[in-house]
């Protein structure tokens, strides 16, 4: 496993630690607990933790470079900066942050890798 990917899963385990640490923080407040309140508790560390997981795939995929070539005509693009945007996804709400150019051929502006972060 590259480096990169060892420091990921090593953020990941520490957040999936936090989310259990809260859900059990959340057990321990009530002595006798429902079942809809252990699939509350449940669902929510489940959620928080899709959702950092999420933001940390995104912006792991958002850093990586590429040879910033237009994708339509080849020529090389012009960098422009970061631009921020918010995305609903399927598991919360991210922050995705990343390169953005533009081509002047084609007078476009692209999202290069990571722009493989693609929307569908």
């Amino acid at each position: 496993m590259p480096p990169e990917a060892q420091d990921l899963k090593a953020q990941m385990m520490a957040e999936a630690e936090e989310a259990i640490d809260r859900l059990l923080e959340g057990k321990s407040e009530k002595e006798n607990l429902m079942l809809s309140d252990i699939e509350r508790l449940v669902r929510t560390a489940g959620q928080e933790l899709m959702e950092r997981f999420t933001q940390e795939l995104v912006d792991t995929e958002a850093k990586e470079k590429g040879a910033h070539l237009c994708p339509q005509c080849g020529q090389k693009m012009k960098y422009k900066g970061e631009k921020a945007r918010h995305l609903a996804t399927e598991t919360g709400e991210v922050r995705l942050e990343r390169a953005h150019y533009y081509c002047p051929s084609c007078r476009q502006g692209f999202f290069p890798p990571g722009s493989t972060v693609g929307t569908e």
